[in-house]
């Protein structure tokens, strides 16, 4: 595995890698307006997308906000189904090969093949490993409030700055990150419905 991700940006910039970005983001949501509309011209769709993004004329959408409640109280931002398309291709070429790999075995959330069972069973074997050494043991659960909220998207993109060496990717990196703010001090970055 590279240490970079290098001159990778153009080449993942295809119509098929953008149509497979647009079946994902599309999966259990075909009955959606917004995907109904979108794929009533899906060809010309997918290649004036991947034209803008080529170009540099690429802007992101405008969120619709609303709040789930499950499991607690949270604001969610659903960007436009063109950006969710986007960000699909985006995780899928870059994030998942790149930055994934480099992330703790014991990183559970969101992570294909991984998830809330699979961290359940990894904390139960850990718990049957360590009763043995000392049978007295804490474990703490906690969460972290309005985490994404508190996020320093400088700190961020200067972490993924480490791992991309493509110009392309990394101007493209900085757009996604920063997200329209105004203020790049502006702590924060959304949390986004992908699906």
């Amino acid at each position: 595995m590279p240490k970079k991700i290098k001159n990778c940006f153009y080449k993942n910039l295809t119509f098929e890698k953008l149509l497979q970005a647009h079946k994902r983001a599309k999966k259990h949501k075909s009955y959606k307006d917004e995907v109904i509309v979108y794929e009533l011209n899906l060809e010309n769709n997918i290649v004036n997308l991947m034209n803008s993004i080529k170009n540099k004329t690429y802007k992101l959408g405008n969120y619709f906000t609303f709040k789930v409640y499950e499991p607690k109280e949270r604001i969610i931002m659903a960007l436009p189904y063109k950006d969710r398309i986007v960000h699909q291709w985006y995780v899928e070429e870059f994030i998942k090969p790149y930055i994934l790999p480099k992330f703790i075995f014991t990183s559970y959330a969101c992570i294909p093949s991984k998830g809330t069972h699979s961290a359940v069973n990894e904390l139960q074997k850990m718990m049957r490993i360590y009763k043995r050494v000392n049978p007295n043991f804490w474990i703490l659960k906690c969460d972290i409030k309005k985490f994404f909220y508190s996020i320093n998207p400088n700190i961020l993109f200067s972490i993924m700055k480490k791992y991309i060496n493509d110009k392309a990717l990394l101007e493209f990196t900085k757009l996604i990150i920063f997200d329209k703010k105004k203020n790049f001090n502006e702590l924060g970055i959304p949390i986004r419905k992908l699906y």
